[in-house]
């Protein structure tokens, strides 16, 4: 089959989601040396060389909608710059040439966004806005949920946010839907939320089928119209084929897939009869005129909803029981850090969680100190003295941190005794440390007979083994460490002040 009628429009959007979890160290913020990686020093330099550059050298980023990991694009900015101003650029030229972007925000940590709690889920939005705002130049109309994570407490605190629409797998419906046209979610307060729905089989297809993406032009003529709607042809209706996928496949783990995704999106899909367009754009002029119930809590790369990350489930081989030990302890610590920060730092700050959804801002200097203590001090003041202004700082550092623990990839493999599990915990501890310093309060106890409860299958080592061979370094200001064979059988005792 080639071609396709003129009777109506059909449009196609390769999406592209380029995300890179945290490789630095908590502490340090460097990122060392990755075995594999050779002969680049880490993953982030390997990957920019064979996919993120020559995208951007070739225009891919203006005729795709993309999102831009927060992590990702702060490492760009300090390591390669020039790439990174041609991808905004990209988006700038875009809505230049057409009156609607290519980018989309990402929720900041790569966070699941319905195992986070409702405060949590909002700054981690609110964080992802505010990254966007600052890097593209304009609000973001659209946001990528990290694994297309959602629930519909999630696209609540999206529509709450000023978030117009999200990409799901079709899976994720809870009736059937045709990909073709985007849908709208009826929300609990009765408001709405739109989402897309990526065609899945063929987006599976260039993501694990080698052939399929070996000549553009095949591909365009001989795959892309067996996904268009026939009933919807026959009538003149317009309809969209979006296609998903991580953005690395595109040069990464796909050789030479930059250059297919060139000529589809330059000439081999305009050939076929598709105009390439970007989710802004096909959302301006085809808003959503059907509803849609979604199979909640779930996701893109989960079939049995967010046990992947919680409590462990088949999409991944082996003994998955570390998963809900791990995601137990990081949700303990995690209240603890809350508690601790609402009463520390009620003094100086007018209200302790709107001035934590502010702290991006203030840590990045996208807000002057001066303007951020007029909003967000207590009074609208800065805290009497140096010390105090310190304390107030560590911890809004302590929950900056803290939110860096729940990134996905610490969840999504099959070990713990891998680099992702092991960076969770590290920014874990890190979180620990700003506490002990700012206020005395001794979290590390308890979190490490929590953790200590996880263990991987390969190393026979547990969370707390991963937590006591984090080096210490100059300036790690922690609780005294017990000996590692002491966690395991230890009860958990209570927070306390030193």
């Amino acid at each position: 089959m080639s071609g396709v009628s003129e009777v109506s429009h059909q449009y196609l959007c390769i999406y592209g989601h380029f995300y890179q979890p945290p490789r630095q160290d908590p502490f340090t913020a460097q990122i060392l040396p990755e075995h594999g990686a050779a002969p680049f020093q880490n993953f982030n330099e390997k990957i920019t060389a064979e996919c993120y550059g020559p995208n951007a050298a070739l225009g891919n980023f203006e005729r795709i909608s993309f999102d831009l990991g927060p992590t990702l694009a702060s490492w760009l900015a300090e390591q390669r710059p020039d790439v990174l101003r041609r991808i905004v650029a990209s988006d700038h030229e875009r809505l230049k040439r057409t009156g609607a972007g290519a980018a989309l925000a990402q929720a900041y940590n790569h966070t699941i966004l319905p195992l986070a709690t409702p405060r949590d889920k909002l700054t981690q939005i609110r964080w992802g806005l505010q990254e966007f705002e600052q890097r593209f130049g304009r609000p973001a109309q659209g946001m990528w949920l990290p694994e297309t994570a959602a629930d519909l407490e999630t696209l609540a605190a999206l529509h709450a946010c000023g978030v117009t629409y999200t990409v799901l797998a079709p899976w994720q419906a809870a009736e059937s839907i045709d990909p073709t046209e985007p849908y709208l979610v009826r929300l609990p307060d009765g408001a709405t939320m739109t989402v897309f729905f990526y065609t899945g089989p063929l987006s599976g297809s260039i993501s694990f089928e080698e052939g399929i993406t070996s000549n553009a032009d095949h591909f365009a003529s001989s795959y892309l119209p067996n996904y268009l709607n026939a009933e919807k042809r026959a009538r003149g209706v317009d309809q969209l084929i979006i296609i998903a996928s991580d953005g690395e496949l595109y040069g990464h783990h796909k050789a030479w897939r930059d250059k297919f995704l060139s000529r589809l999106t330059l000439t081999s899909a305009p050939a076929a009869g598709f105009e390439v367009v970007t989710l802004d754009a096909y959302l301006r002029d085809h808003p959503p005129t059907r509803e849609v119930k979604l199979r909640a809590p779930s996701a893109w790369s989960c079939m049995h909803g967010v046990a992947r990350w919680s409590a462990g489930c088949g999409c991944t081989e082996g003994d998955v029981s570390w998963k809900p030990a791990l995601r137990s302890a990081l949700a303990d610590l995690g209240a603890r850090l809350d508690d601790v920060f609402e009463r520390e730092a009620a003094p100086y700050l007018a209200d302790p969680w709107a001035a934590r959804d502010a702290y991006l801002s203030l840590r990045e200097g996208w807000l002057a100190p001066q303007s951020f203590w007029e909003r967000y001090g207590a009074h609208g003041r800065r805290p009497a003295t140096r010390e105090l202004e310190t304390k107030a700082i560590r911890l809004l550092e302590a929950q900056f941190i803290g939110q860096w623990m729940y990134t996905s990839c610490g969840f999504f493999f099959e070990d713990l005794d891998r680099i992702e599990p092991r960076n969770d915990i590290a920014f874990a501890r890190r979180a620990i440390s700003l506490i002990w310093e700012a206020t005395g309060v001794d979290l590390q106890a308890s979190f490490l007979c929590a953790v200590a409860l996880a263990r991987s299958n390969r190393s026979d080592l547990s969370g707390a083994d991963l937590y006591h061979a984090l080096p210490r370094l100059a300036g790690d200001a922690l609780p005294p460490l017990p000996p590692p064979d002491a966690t395991a059988t230890a009860a958990p005792p209570s927070d306390s002040a030193a």
